[in-house]
């Protein structure tokens, strides 16, 4: 058998999967469609008594509980009226304050940076929403009255998007920064349905786009553009997935951007760059000058790297559109792990990490 149909195997027979994949990293990415479904009814029957519209918004976040806001705020803020930050930081902007409402999105309800910056936002006079299965953050939510969403628990916070994007968007809704969403809610469950129907772990290599992506990236060093705005978001929400789901080193840039800088750096092929396969996000909204852009850019880049690779977004609403390419590159991840003979679920580095820094004592 040549390695390249046995790499097609690891992918295709049912028992390599399920020895590759022992807590079920593809169960949950295929559970997606159905969690953005769950979602909808996640704090909706909070209500926000708000004197007045907040000046701004600042989401708190790290990891995959961040990622749902960065997707929020590119999503949203071509019709919000009020900023949107996303911080990742232990401590705050100077601006936030009782003008602000500021949403702490934790999963485990213990991410240090996020509970940090929480306790400074309670202290400056900002309006505290809780988003988290529990841990700390549930804990002070009660003591202090805020209003909570709880997200269901049990999963990788990186395999709960669903729940830490689609509430946030509810929240926006129910003060009137946006525009009711339930339709685009619909048509991205239902076009994540249709696209499992192509990318799911029982459709073989041969006609599955999600494998065959997973194949050519085997063995490279993956980089992922974006068209701009949720596109570049998604771009690196691929980025982290094949970092954490493939143990892979990626990157990840927008246009247009990249056009003033990055690209200079493929003047000079090397035996590094012949290594790159190029990923790049598309959809229909990208605007002509976009489009040329990609072209010239390929055309620049094809003789340096190893391959390239367009993906184009499905559905009608920018919502279903953000939410099938990431659809695509959360499958193209885990297969890469299995290719990788790597276990896409636990995150070991990043457990070292939090009990290293255990020694310094909680945030109190």
């Amino acid at each position: 058998m040549s390695a390249q149909a046995g790499n097609r195997a690891v992918l295709d027979e049912e028992t390599g999967r399920s020895r590759g994949d022992p807590q079920g990293m593809l169960r949950r990415v295929w559970e997606l469609p159905e969690q953005v479904e769950q979602a909808r009814s996640l704090g909706a029957d909070l209500r926000l008594a708000l004197p007045e519209l907040p000046r701004h918004v600042v989401i708190l976040g790290m990891g995959g509980s961040a990622i749902g806001g960065e997707l929020l705020k590119a999503l949203v803020e071509p019709e919000c009226p009020v900023p949107i930050a996303v911080n990742r930081e232990y401590d705050l902007p100077a601006y936030v304050g009782p003008g602000t409402l500021v949403v702490a999105s934790s999963y485990s309800g213990n991410t240090e940076e996020t509970l940090s910056a929480c306790r400074l936002a309670a202290e400056r006079g900002a309006r505290v929403v809780a988003v988290t299965t529990g841990g700390v953050l549930a804990q002070w939510a009660a003591d202090h009255g805020w209003p909570l969403v709880r997200i269901p628990g049990g999963l990788q916070p990186r395999a709960a998007i669903g729940y830490s994007f689609i509430p946030l968007l509810g929240l926006l809704q129910q003060l009137g920064l946006v525009a009711p969403k339930g339709d685009d809610i619909r048509e991205t469950v239902a076009v994540l349905r249709a696209l499992r129907s192509e990318l799911g772990p029982d459709v073989p290599s041969a006609s599955n786009p999600a494998k065959q992506l997973a194949l050519r990236l085997h063995g490279k060093l993956p980089l992922i553009y974006g068209t701009g705005g949720w596109r570049a978001v998604v771009a690196y929400r691929w980025k982290c997935q094949i970092n954490e789901n493939a143990k892979a080193p990626a990157w990840h840039n927008t246009f247009p951007e990249l056009n003033h800088n990055e690209t200079v750096g493929w003047e000079v092929p090397a035996a590094v760059t012949r290594l790159v396969e190029l990923v790049v996000l598309r959809d229909r909204g990208d605007s002509p000058r976009i489009n040329r852009r990609v072209q010239v850019t390929v055309d620049i880049m094809g003789p340096a790297i190893a391959g390239v690779t367009q993906v184009a977004s499905r559905g009608e609403s920018e919502l279903a559109r953000l939410f099938s390419l990431l659809y695509m590159g959360d499958f193209t991840s885990v297969y890469l792990a299995l290719l990788n003979e790597v276990d896409p679920t636990p995150v070991r580095v990043i457990d070292r990490l939090k009990q290293e820094l255990a020694v310094l004592g909680p945030i109190a």
